[in-house]
């Protein structure tokens, strides 16, 4: 690949774009782990009832209603998350993505991320993009906007960036 690579797509940040980034990016929750803290929370509401530690019972009861609640945003995670972004300021925007020797960049409204190849970590391919991991950030890309030539262009110089 030549040093005066350059692409440029655009995209618009709307509810199918989400969907795919989260399902794409997001780790799936394992069920004792993931409701640890809701189960905990009941024991704790169950305890102060069971043996009157508090004169009134409404903290164990706000215990037990607090369990109940975080097993509902446990099992409705990908839901709030969707609904989150689809009101977000950024919904139904554009996009301007950007890959080019120095790296990628994307442009939206008033707002520029340009990343580095040696910022990049990982290079993470799924099956409907790349997500690119930097520390604990990770970004996603949709291969739906990108040809061929541009993901090969991205694993080279990904790879490239970790040997030198």
């Amino acid at each position: 690949m030549s040093k005066d690579f350059d692409f440029t797509t655009e995209y618009t940040l709307d509810k199918p774009f989400f969907a795919e980034c989260y399902d794409q990016t997001s780790l799936p929750a394992k069920f004792p782990k993931a409701y640890l803290k809701g189960i905990l929370f009941l024991v704790f509401g169950v305890v102060l009832l069971e043996f009157e530690l508090l004169p009134n019972g409404y903290v164990g009861w706000f215990f037990i209603v607090l369990s109940v609640i975080e097993a509902f945003s446990v099992y409705c995670k990908r839901t709030w998350w969707l609904w989150r972004q689809t009101i977000s300021s950024s919904s139904g925007s554009k996009v301007v993505f950007q890959v080019d020797s120095d790296g990628v960049s994307y442009k939206n409204g008033k707002n520029t991320r340009n990343i580095t190849w040696s910022e990049i970590d990982q290079l993470q391919q799924t099956d409907l993009g790349l997500i690119l991991h930097m520390g604990k950030q990770r970004q996603y890309v949709s291969k739906s906007c990108l040809n061929d030539e541009v993901i090969e262009f991205i694993v080279d110089q990904h790879a490239a960036s970790k040997t030198n």
